[in-house]
């Protein structure tokens, strides 16, 4: 019988041993909510549907994803009032963020698209599982994936709210992207060569 991984699991195991075992042995399973995870997850669920309306070929309804933005926005403020208008390593607020996001950075991928025309969306929130060694099984969701028509080649992407670029050090092993890779030979039936990660910072 084979055993199911994520790089979240593997990921606690690095960090904590002792956390692994509350949380995956002993099914602890702890749900702390934040400013932060709440506005990753309410940037992430947009960027989804921007990506949806392209794979589509239908027009982006941008007025009602900003309004939703908004609704939740003020949600989240009124649960984190104190970490809602705290600046950030960037000197940024939430708020300030969510301007810039609605002013602009909202329209990034429509123009990413637009400046590669060979280029198609070929897979968002794409789950996966890929089977290492008739052993183990690993399993998670890719953000995006992008196909080039031209190259044959295809580019993942994780989308990250990090207010700034990682350092270095903080990304010595990116175990993920492994895994990214895996399961894009497998979804796609092509050749890890064919294959580039990436990190898309939306407010870096």
């Amino acid at each position: 019988m084979s055993e199911n991984f994520s790089y979240s699991k593997i990921d606690t195991y690095e960090q904590c041993k002792f956390k692994f075992k509350l949380k995956y042995l002993d099914g602890h399973y702890l749900f702390s909510g934040s400013v932060a995870t709440e506005f990753g997850t309410l940037i992430h669920k947009t960027e989804e549907n921007i990506a949806n309306f392209i794979r589509a070929g239908e027009a982006i309804d941008y007025p009602s994803l900003k309004n939703n933005i908004i609704v939740k926005m003020a949600e989240i403020e009124s649960r984190y009032p104190a970490d809602f208008s705290e600046k950030d390593k960037s000197d940024r607020t939430y708020k300030d963020k969510m301007y810039e996001y609605l002013d602009d950075k909202i329209y990034r991928l429509e123009r990413f698209m637009k400046a590669h025309p060979t280029c198609e969306i070929v897979g968002t929130e794409q789950d996966f599982k890929v089977a290492y060694n008739d052993k183990y099984v690993f399993k998670g969701f890719i953000d995006r994936v992008i196909h080039d028509k031209a190259t044959n080649r295809y580019l993942i992407q994780d989308i990250k709210t990090w207010p700034v670029p990682a350092e270095a050090d903080e990304l010595t092993t990116p175990l993920q992207f492994v895994f990214y890779t895996m399961a894009a030979e497998d979804l796609y039936k092509c050749d890890k060569d064919q294959v580039s990660c990436e990190y898309d910072l939306p407010f870096c």
